[in-house]
């Protein structure tokens, strides 16, 4: 891939970070209620299963709002962009290191309690979720395309 797609994807990333930052924690008056509600109840279900509660970082919620913006943009639905960029690709070019990351990624789930749903009758998906090794979070939504970010620095 060209350093330039990458380049271009990062300042997208970076921007919306930049724009998420200014708004401070997840419960500003910027962030969409329904992203609020879902990481209220994924941390309510993490609880449940004998995990902690993941910890919001606005940085790691703009690389992901930055992924839903992108595919919805450009008509897409994957971990890996058209460019080639995979989620560790983003979150490395947004500056943030991680030991361990994983990605969530849904379409088409109209509210929070659905998209959570969806995402724990996937084996695959809930295992990110329920990985108590992942410590953080950041979730992204865009016209019904939600990523969540997980990521131990």
């Amino acid at each position: 891939m060209e350093r330039s797609a990458r380049t271009r994807y990062g300042l997208l990333a970076l921007l919306v970070v930049s724009a998420a930052c200014e708004q401070g924690d997840i419960t500003g008056p910027n962030v969409d209620p329904d992203v609020d509600v879902f990481a209220s109840l994924v941390n309510d279900h993490r609880v449940a299963v004998g995990c902690a509660p993941l910890t919001w970082i606005t940085e790691v919620a703009g690389v992901a709002q930055a992924h839903s913006v992108d595919m919805a943009q450009r008509d897409f639905f994957d971990h890996t962009t058209p460019d080639g960029l995979s989620p560790f690709d983003r979150l490395r070019d947004a500056g943030l290191d991680f030991r361990r990351a994983a990605e969530n990624i849904a379409y088409g789930y109209g509210t929070p309690q659905a998209v959570l749903e969806g995402w724990l009758d996937s084996p695959g998906h809930r295992a990110n979720i329920e990985n108590c090794e992942l410590t953080e979070h950041g979730v992204g939504l865009h016209a019904t395309r939600w990523t969540h970010l997980f990521r131990t620095p």
